[in-house]
């Protein structure tokens, strides 16, 4: 192995699975059931948007409890700012919570085509396997229905643990269920602000996930367009 590295960390969304069908997909089957008309040219405005939402939050000094009804708000909130960028009424906003429920009932997850060979050849290796993912209360639940849970030997789930990504503490959470110091872990996610900018400001090595090569011009850690490429940093 290189760098003595002893455990590797995990993104979940868009790392290890992926919406399928994909999120503007389901999104706009469910505005269509619910009668909301939606301006196809307006929808990547209307994601951009809503996605600055996902953007990173100010550290807290204290766990946050994990609340349903927050997770419930924030989602709705998302759904207003999409809706009221790329319905054709705009009035239609006030149906976020419909359409945020809706959605999430159709979610269906699919786990991309090399993550269980690169998995099984990390375990091979005798490697710490661990997820540290900004999610919503529920990842354990979905690893569960798709089959991929057992592959790890602890999740991180930031609506569960009370701390996101990019901040130090659920980096270090990892590190103490791993109990490794920081030097031997690497983390690999799809966000460089989230993923990589976290884990280097703890001390951990970090690869850069860009399946649809968004950031060829990347420098502060090594980048990789599959997991395949991760066997090759580890």
């Amino acid at each position: 192995m290189k760098r003595d590295i002893q455990a590797v960390f995990f993104d979940a969304g868009y790392t290890l699975l992926c919406m399928d069908p994909d999120q503007v997909t389901i999104f706009t089957e469910v505005c269509g059931k619910l009668g909301i008309a939606i301006d196809r040219d307006k929808l990547p405005e209307g994601v951009a948007r809503a996605n600055a939402l996902l953007a990173p939050r100010a550290a807290t000094h204290s766990p946050a409890p994990f609340s349903q009804e927050e997770v419930d708000r924030f989602w709705t909130r998302y759904n207003q700012i999409l809706l009221s960028v790329c319905a054709f009424d705009p009035a239609d906003a006030q149906h976020a919570e419909r359409v945020y429920r809706s959605f999430s009932a159709a979610i269906t997850w699919r786990i991309y085509d090399e993550v269980r060979p690169v998995l099984a050849t990390l375990r091979a290796r005798g490697l710490c396997l661990g997820i540290i993912s900004n999610w919503t209360g529920d990842l354990e639940d979905v690893l569960h229905k798709i089959g991929l849970h057992r592959e790890f030997d602890f999740v991180l789930d930031s609506a569960r643990l009370g701390y996101e990504k990019p901040h130090a503490p659920i980096f270090h959470e990892a590190l103490r269920r791993a109990r490794i110091p920081h030097f031997a872990a690497l983390h690999v996610g799809d966000s460089p602000e989230h993923d990589i900018d976290g884990a280097l400001a703890c001390g951990l090595h970090a690869v850069l996930l860009d399946r649809h090569e968004r950031h060829a011009g990347f420098t502060r850690a090594p980048r990789v367009v599959s997991l395949h490429g991760l066997l090759d940093h580890v």
